[in-house]
């Protein structure tokens, strides 16, 4: 029985994220809770896309450059939340009759950091969204070869398909 109250304390988890920063360890007694932020999804586009553009600066015939990342949803965060359960099994004989009374309870609460005013949830681990698709606007995008090779980059690097990805020759 102990067993079985384990395993179904631990937390699903999305299968399907690409990356995931985890802050901390969970264990059977605590489970993560999420928050979706939008602020946290855009800083981490505009990042993605300034790198980018840094590396593709840097490669022969590319060029000047422009790049657009779009994500499929926003980051989450997944808070830390304490869990804690009692069970209580009562019997009772009179009668003739036997009576079994078994009472259960749950408590939840979102782990804080911080003392005062100042108290934070804390982050059990953040979970960033998958891409989309890339569009590249780079003035050496006239080439097959280049815009090939910028192709064959995102493939490996965000692992996307090609038909997810865009190079375009970019105006003067």
């Amino acid at each position: 029985m102990g067993v079985i109250l384990c395993i179904l304390t631990f937390p699903a988890g999305n299968k399907n994220s690409k990356i995931a920063f985890p802050a901390s360890k969970e264990t059977a007694a605590t489970q993560g809770q999420s928050v979706v932020t939008q602020q946290d999804a855009a800083a981490y586009e505009q990042e993605l896309e300034q790198r980018v553009k840094e590396i593709l600066r840097g490669v022969w015939g590319v060029g000047e450059v422009d790049v657009m990342i779009v994500l499929k949803a926003s980051s989450e965060k997944v808070i830390q939340v304490d869990n804690s359960s009692s069970r209580s099994t009562t019997t009772e004989k009179g009668g003739g009759t036997d009576r079994v009374v078994e009472s259960m309870d749950q408590e939840h609460s979102t782990v804080l950091t911080g003392s005062g005013s100042g108290q934070e949830p804390v982050v059990a681990k953040e979970i960033y969204p998958e891409i989309s698709g890339i569009v590249i606007s780079a003035s050496g995008g006239g080439s097959a070869s280049v815009r090939a090779e910028i192709s064959e980059a995102m493939e490996s690097l965000f692992g996307l398909p090609a038909h997810k990805i865009k190079v375009l020759k970019r105006v003067e």
